[in-house]
């Protein structure tokens, strides 16, 4: 029971990340005609960075407790 409401935790995180993530997506493309060439630019490069970022700690997290698992 523990273990299945930690999981659930887990999931909870990421896709809070992931909806904060497609939050700063739609409101770049939908202000992206108001803004300036360099601040688009800068928006779509904090959005790669944090989506990169994003994969790579959820990648890890998740190994880290699989293996965590495996070694019990």
């Amino acid at each position: 029971m523990n273990k299945n409401i930690f999981y659930r935790f887990q999931q909870f995180i990421i896709i809070l990340l992931h909806l904060v993530l497609l939050k700063w997506m739609h409101f770049s493309l939908t202000e992206a005609g108001h803004l300036n060439f360099k601040e688009v630019l800068l928006h779509f490069i904090g959005m790669a960075l944090y989506g990169a970022i994003l994969i790579r700690g959820c990648a890890y997290w998740g190994r880290y407790h699989w293996l965590k698992e495996q070694k019990k």
